[in-house]
This record gives structure tokens, sequence and C-alpha cells, in this order.
């Protein structure tokens, strides 16, 4: 699903930045793949998670994706000498991953998955690019926060089969991707965590 313009707002914001810097924080803290080959990103917009990774984890190859080829054309634009040859941006869609089965030792989602028409399908997509040991990097938002009386006007979500927080990590134990402990939930807003294919 395509975003609207206060979602643009969002991505374009150095705010952004700042929130992803504490997810990847807070994901170092959970613990880091035991190799660091390869990292996907879910919807890169202008590419800064894709160099934060790049940078803070030391991933070999990062590769990111958006649906809009103008967010990852800029996100090339962005892109610094020391990250020209290891960061890869390319225009996808979450629901159908180009690329082989067991392709990644770890996949970042700052907060994406709920835009996602068919979540259990990208779900059962990221499962299938990880390889055995890889990390799940997760940053994810329920409902109420996004769906309230004031923001369902102004952001655009599916507003068929949204998840919960049971929905959301019962389907991550259903592909048996593993909860990290530390892992804080019972928000009813969302979570940041991290769980590891078995």
């Amino acid at each position: 699903m395509l975003m609207n313009w206060p979602e643009r707002v969002w991505i374009y914001s150095p705010v952004r930045v700042l929130f992803q810097k504490r997810e990847i924080r807070k994901f170092l803290k959970l613990g880091k793949p035991e190799n660091c080959d390869a990292a996907l990103e879910l919807g890169c917009g202008l590419g800064r998670g894709a160099r934060l990774i790049h940078k803070s984890m030391g991933f070999k190859d990062v590769f990111a994706f958006d649906l809009e080829t103008t967010l990852v054309q800029r996100s090339y634009s962005g892109l610094n000498q020391d990250s020209k040859n290891n960061v890869h941006f390319l225009v996808s869609d979450a629901q159908f991953l180009p690329f082989p089965d067991c392709s990644f030792d770890a996949v970042f989602n700052f907060g994406i998955i709920h835009h996602v028409l068919d979540w259990r399908l990208c779900l059962s997509e990221i499962n299938r690019v990880m390889k055995s040991g890889a990390i799940f990097y997760f940053e994810e938002i329920y409902p109420p926060l996004y769906a309230n009386w004031l923001l369902k006007r102004m952001l655009r979500h599916p507003t068929e089969d949204r998840f919960y927080e049971n929905d959301f990590l019962g389907e991550l134990a259903k592909l048996e991707l593993c909860l990290f402990q530390g892992v804080r939930t019972g928000s009813r807003f969302g979570v940041v965590g991290a769980a590891q294919k078995l």
C-alpha cells in the first residue's frame, strides 16, 4: 500500500532517523546474528535505515526496497562513497520478495508490515528468505495508535485484517520464529523486538 502525504512527512523527517537509531540500539541489546553477510530492510523510504544498519551493525551487504520508484531513486542519491558498494536499493513488494530462500542473516522492519495488505504473506516471505539462525528485527504499531478517531482520517492503512499483539506474535510463533528474551510485550500501541529463525 502506498503512503499518503502525512506519512511522507514522517519518512522525510529527521526525527524518523532518531527513532531508527534508538530502535537499532534496542535491537543490538537483544542480540546480533552470528553472521553479518547480508541484511534486508523492508520499505526503505529514503534509505536512511539501510545506511544505519550498514554502519551500526556491520553487515557486509544491505539490501533495501520500497514500492515507490521515486523513493528508491532518492535512496541511491543519499549514499556516500563508503556505502555505495554495500548498500543496494530496489523496487519491490513485501508480499513477493525477489530473493532466493535462505538469503539473509537478518531482516529489518521499521514499522512497515502494518501497511501491507496481506501481512501474514509478508511474514511468510520474510521467514522464507531468512537463513537458519537469522534474526528478524521489528518495530511495529497496532491499530489503537494509527486507527484512532483522529489519525484514521489522516493516515492510509489497510482497513481489513489489522493485527494486534497476539496476532502478530502468534504468527511469528507459527513460523517458528522464536522471540528473544527481553522483548517487552503487553503494550496496546506496538512492539520493538527480535525473533530468531530456528
